[in-house]
């Protein structure tokens, strides 16, 4: 194996050695001392240097002359390479400087720990080492004709395009005149909407960038406004964005316990542990089975129904109290077959709270018949926020209820800055008033619970509000999203009375 070649600063180093005289007999000198596996103890009383022959003083003469000549061939290095037009970076060329030509040594040593040590060792000398895995789905996907000639195709297309749209830079590069430049941006245009097309949100941003660079004063501070409000919608679109369907998911119920024989359901798990049925294809008949028998049971059930509300129009006394009740009983049996079916969807990324729940009970012939009411706010503390009321025979019924009807009911808040109102407003619902006002940062939340409540979950951080009169929950709950409904934005007012709305101190 070849020695690796040593640096300019060994050489020096070696050089300026070999010209230094001994004081008391010739010596062999050299830097590099025989390297041992043994290790060699010697007395503390022995002090050894580079050279054993130098006092400390003359080698540490020797050393700083050493160095100013290496500083000194080193920066006539540098302007050398600056004459040539070469870029040196000096950062750059001192971390990448091997002063002793130790590197290849450096290198060969790492490589035989890594073979010599385990996987975890491997990992460390590697970053980039990725443990192999079992399952070979990937492989095998790669090893696929289909998908080879698809992945060939799609990356033939992405080629030619992009030489297409490189071609066309170049013949717009190379126009004379400003006819053909016209003509050759215009192919570009037309290219790029129908390869490259940009959305609408990030075209508009671009234009208000490149505005607010060269805008200046008032025009700025606005044109800062509305590039902030622009990227806070264009976020809250993306996170938000009801057409994406990674933004809902299944409320999960409780499942009842099945009525269907357990010995069956044996059976079909030993099958399908044993691999003789297709789980998507069973799944999918089951449902399909399903669908067909709910839906026959309520053709039947609206057959009847049909039948007896038409018998009802001419039957009188008992006999139609006594009707009544079976078209009540029917009614409710088919609620309940549709409850079953019907799947329920939520929102992700919102929170719902409980803002009252009330329980009445009504006497009857047949006993008291008692109810609960449930109302629940939601919202994702973003400007976006909803309320339902809901009831049912049990509580834990009309919070579901609620809870399921609650994002069918959302509504969009614009909030100014991000913490207030932006402006004052006063809405009345029945015997309810309610009052909000705008408040300064760090002011906090002055208003009562449901208020609080509702407003924390639209992302209000600053306002004052006051409600007078009725404080039932219910019609708070309609005044306050009456009022919030009401706030108009500086849009809204330019659009209302045709002026441009700025802030008072920039007046």
């Amino acid at each position: 194996m070849s020695k690796p070649p040593l640096s300019w600063l060994s050489r020096l180093i070696s050089s300026k050695a070999l010209t230094l005289k001994p004081h008391h007999q010739t010596r062999h000198f050299s830097l590099l001392r025989p390297i041992s596996a043994i290790p060699i103890i010697k007395p503390p009383h022995q002090t050894r240097h580079f050279c054993d022959f130098l006092s400390d003083d003359a080698m540490e003469k020797t050393l700083q002359n050493l160095k100013k000549e290496a500083e000194i061939e080193k920066h006539r290095e540098r302007e050398e390479k600056r004459k040539a037009g070469i870029f040196v970076d000096e950062a750059i060329e001192e971390e990448e400087e091997d002063w002793m030509g130790v590197n290849p040594l450096i290198e060969r040593l790492e490589k035989e720990d890594a073979k010599t040590y385990g996987m975890h060792d491997k990992m460390k000398w590697d970053p980039s080492f990725e443990e192999a895995t079992d399952s070979d789905s990937e492989d095998d996907a790669w090893e696929d004709p289909e998908f080879q000639e698809e992945t060939r195709k799609f990356n033939l297309m992405v080629e030619r395009k992009f030489k297409r749209y490189q071609g066309l830079l170049n013949g717009f590069a190379k126009s004379k005149t400003v006819d053909d430049g016209l003509k050759w941006m215009k192919k570009i245009d037309k290219f790029e909407e129908k390869h490259f097309r940009f959305r609408l949100e990030y075209k508009v941003i671009g234009e208000l960038i490149n505005r607010f660079k060269k805008a200046t004063g008032k025009d700025k501070f606005l044109l800062a406004q509305k590039l902030n409000r622009a990227m806070r919608l264009v976020e809250w679109k993306e996170t938000f964005d009801p057409k994406d369907p990674a933004n809902y998911g299944i409320i999960h119920r409780e499942e009842l316990p099945s009525t269907e024989d357990p010995e069956d359901d044996e059976e079909q798990e030993k099958r399908m542990i044993e691999g003789r049925v297709d789980d998507d294809e069973e799944e999918f008949d089951d449902m399909k089975e399903r669908d067909d028998i709910l839906l026959e049971k309520l053709n039947a059930i609206d057959k009847l129904l049909e039948q007896k509300l038409t018998a009802l129009d001419h039957t009188f006394g008992k006999k139609g109290k006594l009707l009544e009740e079976e078209i009540r009983d029917l009614a409710e049996e088919r609620n309940s077959l549709t409850e079953k079916k019907r799947r329920p969807m939520f929102r992700k990324g919102f929170d719902a709270k409980l803002i009252d729940m009330n329980r009445t009970c009504k006497v009857t012939k047949g006993g008291q018949v008692i109810k609960f009411t449930a109302i629940i706010a939601c919202g994702n503390y973003n400007g976006v926020v909803g309320y339902a009321k809901a009831k049912g025979p049990a509580i834990p019924i009309a919070l579901q209820k609620a809870y399921e009807k609650c994002f069918q009911n959302l509504h969009y808040i614009d909030r100014y800055e991000d913490h207030t109102i932006s402006h004052a407003v006063q809405t009345t619902y029945k015997k309810t008033k309610v009052y909000l006002w705008p408040a300064k940062t760090a002011t906090g939340m002055k208003a009562g619970k449901t208020v609080q409540t509702i407003l924390n979950l639209a992302g209000f951080k600053n306002i004052k509000s006051k409600v007078v009169g009725s404080r039932n929950p219910h019609n708070t709950v309609k005044a306050l999203f009456q009022a919030l409904n009401a706030v108009e934005t500086p849009k809204d007012v330019q659009e209302k009375f045709g002026r441009t709305v700025v802030e008072t101190y920039l007046l």
